[in-house]
């Protein structure tokens, strides 16, 4: 299972401030992308969800995870095959935890036989286009440039969703937005990132038990992806 890393970006924008399921009845929510710093939001079986971190909040609600992103991670070095994963995604604050978790695998986005080392390509990695969902996240011979998703409930949980390996006829990811956003001080460059907005819709597999599937409909997502 992968370790996940949690950032809290309400923090540090604070501190460098300084410095189609359409179902009438149950409307998706209503979404204002810049009352929030990040956010997924749609529709998992009908019911309308928003997980994210609201711009007004002076609390932690949801944080980032994120894993693989690191300068420090090992690429998967095998000429022209192997690469790195990148993955951005929401998890509960740690005193309410047992609410849903969800993020995204964005698969071998940067090949190892690249001119260009994973940092001096990662703003150019995420172009606005439709994407396909991958049949394999591995970082040797993984879906390249497709995409993964992965859902819990109960992030507590070890019941867990995801789209690998399922039927994806009919669901959909888009990047619609992919805007360099790194955090420059001066000449020095604090932290690569590229913020990410899009849609999507997708099934999602248990796990342990593929007959057990969710479906996420009329989805939305604003995402700073860092490059740590």
């Amino acid at each position: 299972m992968k370790k996940l890393k949690f950032i809290t970006v309400l923090c540090l924008s604070i501190i460098l401030s300084a410095c189609s399921d359409d179902d009438s009845s149950n409307p998706s929510p209503d979404i204002n992308q810049d009352d929030y710093v990040y956010f997924i939001s749609g529709k998992v079986n009908g019911e309308p969800f928003v997980y994210g971190q609201l711009a007004s909040s002076t609390v932690a609600d949801y944080y980032l995870s994120l894993s693989g992103n690191s300068i420090t991670t090992t690429c998967a070095y095998y000429p022209d095959t192997g690469g790195l994963n990148y993955s951005i995604g929401v998890y509960p604050d740690f005193d309410t935890e047992n609410r849903p978790s969800m993020y995204f695998d964005f698969i071998r986005f940067y090949l190892c036989g690249s001119d260009e080392d994973a940092s001096q390509a990662f703003n150019d990695a995420f172009p606005v286009s439709s994407y396909d969902y991958a049949i394999s996240d591995n970082v040797v011979s993984g879906s390249t440039g497709d995409v993964s998703a992965h859902f819990k409930f109960d992030s507590t949980s070890e019941t867990s969703y995801s789209t690998l390996g399922g039927d994806q006829a009919g669901s959909n990811f888009q990047i619609t937005s992919s805007i360099e956003d790194n955090i420059i001080f001066g000449a020095q460059t604090l932290q690569i990132q590229q913020l990410l907005e899009g849609n999507f819709s997708m099934k999602l597999y248990n796990v342990d038990d593929p007959s057990d599937v969710i479906e996420i409909t009329e989805g939305q997502f604003k995402l700073p992806m860092p490059f740590d």
